[in-house]
C-alpha cells in the first residue's frame, strides 16, 4: 500500500475514533464549541456573526449574490442555463470556504450532515416540486484517491432529512482539468463529453433536484443539467456555496 494511501486510512480510522468520543451533532461546524440547536442550526451564535450567508439580493436562476437591484445576473442574462433555478445558502468565502476544502480534502466526510440540514432549510417549502435528488459524480478513480464523493454524501443525507429517493443518474467518464484554473467557455470545452446518463428509466419524466458541493460558473451543473434534461422534466440544482463571481470572470465568459 502506498504512503498517500496509508495516511488516507489512518485519517480515516482517526476520524471515526475521535467522531465516536466527540459526536459531531453537538458541536459548532467552524469552531467545534459545544451547541444544543444542532438540527435546527449547526453552528454557534458567534459564528452566526461572521458566517457568509448567502441572503439579501440573488439571481432568481443561479443564486448568485448581486450588488444592484437587478433580479438576473449578467452571467445568466448571457446564457441559457439547462437548469430552473439554483439553491446555495452560503457564500464562498472566509469560514465556508475553509470548512468546505477541510471537507473535501481532509475526509471530514461527517459535515456532511451539517451541510444538508442548512441545504434543506434554504430550499424550504420548495422541496415538495422534487421526485428523485441525484448528483455531480466522480471517476471511480478520482473517488477512490478521495476516499468519498463529497456531492453523493451530501445528496444522500438530503434524502435521508426531506424522504425522497438517491438516484445516481450520471457517470463521470474520464478525469478532467480543475475546473478552478480555467473560464467559463475553457470549462464548458474541458467538460465536453466527459458525463453519461445512467438510469435513466428511473427518473424519466421525474423533477430532478441536482446536488453538488460548490457552484462557481454554473459549467458542471450546467453539463450535468444538460444530460439529465433530455430525460427529465425538470432540473433544479443545490450546494452548500455558491461562489461570488468577479467582473474579470464575468467578462470572459
Amino acid at each position: 500500500m502506498k504512503t498517500k494511501e496509508k495516511t488516507k486510512n489512518l485519517t480515516k480510522v482517526i476520524d471515526n475514533f475521535l467522531r465516536l468520543i466527540f459526536p459531531p451533532d453537538i458541536k459548532c461546524i467552524f469552531c467545534g464549541c459545544d451547541i444544543n440547536h444542532f438540527y435546527d442550526r449547526p453552528f454557534c451564535d458567534k459564528c452566526a456573526k461572521t458566517l457568509s450567508f448567502n441572503i439579501g439580493n440573488r439571481c432568481r436562476i443561479c443564486d448568485e449574490p448581486i450588488e444592484n437591484e437587478a433580479i438576473i445576473c449578467d452571467n445568466c442574462q448571457k446564457r441559457k442555463h439547462y437548469f430552473k433555478h439554483a439553491y446555495c445558502p452560503f457564500v464562498y468565502k472566509d469560514k465556508v470556504r475553509e470548512s468546505l476544502l477541510s471537507y473535501k480534502m481532509d475526509n471530514k466526510r461527517y459535515l456532511s450532515l451539517a451541510y444538508s440540514i442548512m441545504i434543506t432549510k434554504y430550499i424550504g417549502e420548495d422541496i415538495k416540486n422534487f421526485d428523485v435528488i441525484t448528483f455531480v459524480p466522480m471517476t471511480r478513480k478520482r473517488e477512490k484517491e478521495r476516499s468519498f464523493n463529497q456531492s453523493k454524501l451530501l445528496a444522500e443525507e438530503i434524502g435521508k432529512i426531506v424522504k425522497l429517493p438517491v438516484v445516481e443518474c450520471l457517470k463521470k467518464n474520464y478525469d478532467t482539468k480543475e475546473q478552478k484554473e480555467l473560464n467559463y467557455k475553457e470549462r464548458l470545452t474541458n467538460l465536453d463529453n466527459k458525463f453519461s446518463v445512467i438510469n435513466s428509466e428511473k427518473i424519466e419524466g421525474k423533477k430532478i433536484l441536482l446536488v453538488d458541493d460548490i457552484i462557481t460558473t454554473c459549467a458542471t451543473v450546467d453539463a450535468c443539467a444538460k444530460l439529465l434534461s433530455k430525460h427529465a422534466s425538470e432540473i433544479s440544482v443545490c450546494a452548500v456555496a455558491r461562489n461570488k463571481l468577479h467582473k474579470n470572470i464575468i467578462d470572459r465568459i
